[in-house]
């Protein structure tokens, strides 16, 4: 039976929490060995290659997009299920979203970086940017050499995932200011004193009541601005950011394929946190096994769509030998670079996650539902980097015969810009959710439902 969630605990929590200064250590010290990473790749370019590029220049420029896929993708993904959750009036999902909401705040750092990054000249990594317009007419892509003009790109990139960062975050300040209101004055009522820097989102209070309405009646009327900007925006990144890199590749599923799987990443990473985070947070005793079953059981779904959805794609490009498509495909799966790597991917981000998610009992444990979701996450990352790294390889990284270089483009460069990513992303959500009550203690929906029924077998 459901109960009224007690907060004590997350009230406590704030009045006690501390800087977690081995965490930070241990993200600064990922961010050191990412800026390494990049730095060895930028200023020893390694081999020259096709169009007078370099090897390593290009292994930065293409992990950089493979982590911005990932970890942009997971954030945005993981805020927009709870926010999905608010749109459908469910319960379960209230308890993540604090984290939802940490995740969130890694928008504005991948967006800043996205936009470094391609000024930089990370955009030159694109064929369609290389060839140009007339390279594309020529090769006959007219349809696409319009598509791909640097200042219509830019205008995508720019506009699209800027607002999607700035409703977010604003869907995410509307909801804690009632938040921090509400945990304010039970705060007070316990002899706790608040974080003063709460008043500065709490000025012109109107009590807990109206605060309450106003924050759930606008969350309510904004969301499905986000669920579809969300379509139509990732839709569009999907092909500018990864589908682009192989120019002549296309697929009606694309786009879908990416944003779904973004939301995957999303509730991966938001179990991540959610469990490692509980003690800190106070959140323990709130985030019953049931929750954890049924953040689990969606993870578990996902996991099957994907799988649906890659073999959907592959199916018809096989039998039907497509040329445009079937390259992309062969590349990967039969190629002596990439193919035990897609080998790999298939089994950490579909065979493992399948099997282990099928067990009721283990969605249950924290501890072990932990283990699996960092796997998935895992396996997740390596995705990114097979769909991504190799059209860049394709491309670029050819001999003068036009056959590809060989060895695997996976080493320090990629995995130390990997873990510099990972400690960024860290530092991010866990800096958020060290300032902020664990739970959204203002939120309606964390109470039972009362119109719930539950029947009791006879013995």
């Amino acid at each position: 039976m459901s109960h009224a969630p007690d907060y004590t605990p997350v009230y406590q929590s704030v009045a006690d929490r501390k800087p977690n200064t081995n965490l930070r250590n241990i993200c600064f010290g990922l961010m050191a060995v990412g800026v390494a990473a990049t730095a060895y790749g930028l200023f020893t370019p390694g081999h020259d290659v096709n169009f007078g590029a370099h090897e390593n220049t290009l292994r930065v420029q293409g992990s950089f997009i493979q982590n911005f896929m990932y970890f942009n993708g997971a954030a945005q993904g993981g805020f927009l299920m709870t926010m999905i959750g608010v749109t459908t009036y469910a319960r379960w999902t209230r308890r993540f979203k604090r984290i939802a909401e940490g995740l969130a705040m890694f928008l504005p750092v991948s967006y800043g970086l996205l936009l470094l990054f391609l000024a930089l000249g990370g955009i030159e990594v694109f064929p369609w940017h290389h060839q140009g317009h007339d390279g594309l007419a020529a090769a006959g892509a007219h349809h696409k050499a319009t598509y791909f003009g640097t200042g219509f790109f830019w205008a995508r990139q720019v506009i699209g995932l800027g607002f999607m960062t700035f409703l977010s975050l604003h869907l995410v300040k509307i909801g804690r200011r009632a938040d921090l209101g509400v945990a304010k004055g039970a705060m007070e009522k316990m002899g706790l004193t608040a974080p003063e820097a709460w008043n500065k989102e709490i000025g012109n209070w109107e009590g807990d009541d109206a605060e309450v309405e106003k924050a759930q009646s606008k969350l309510i009327n904004l969301a499905p601005f986000l669920h579809l900007g969300y379509a139509i925006v990732y839709s569009v990144v999907a092909v500018d950011l990864s589908m682009s890199l192989a120019p002549y590749f296309f697929a009606n599923m694309y786009p879908a394929w990416y944003f779904m799987s973004a939301i995957w990443s999303g509730l991966v990473w938001t179990a991540i946190f959610s469990i490692s985070t509980a003690k800190t947070l106070g959140t323990e005793k709130l985030m019953e096994r049931n929750f954890y079953h049924d953040l689990g059981k969606l993870t578990f779904a996902f996991t099957m769509f994907w799988g649906y959805t890659t073999f959907a794609q592959y199916l018809p490009i096989w039998y039907g030998n497509m040329t445009e498509e079937i390259g992309f495909i062969l590349y990967r799966t039969h190629g002596e670079v990439f193919g035990q790597m897609t080998l790999i991917t298939l089994v950490l981000c579909f065979g493992a996650p399948f099997v282990i998610f099928l067990s009721r009992g283990l969605k249950k444990q924290p501890k072990k539902y932990l283990a699996a979701a960092i796997l998935t996450a895992f396996g997740i990352w390596l995705e990114r980097y097979i769909v991504n790294v190799p059209s860049i390889h394709s491309y670029w990284m050819v001999n003068e015969d036009g056959s590809p270089i060989t060895g695997l483009p996976f080493g320090f460069i990629e995995v130390g810009m990997g873990l510099g990513f990972l400690g960024l992303f860290i530092f991010v959500v866990t800096n958020y959710l060290n300032k902020y009550p664990g739970a959204v203690v203002a939120d309606p929906y964390m109470q039972p439902d009362p119109k719930e029924v539950h029947v009791h077998a006879h013995h």
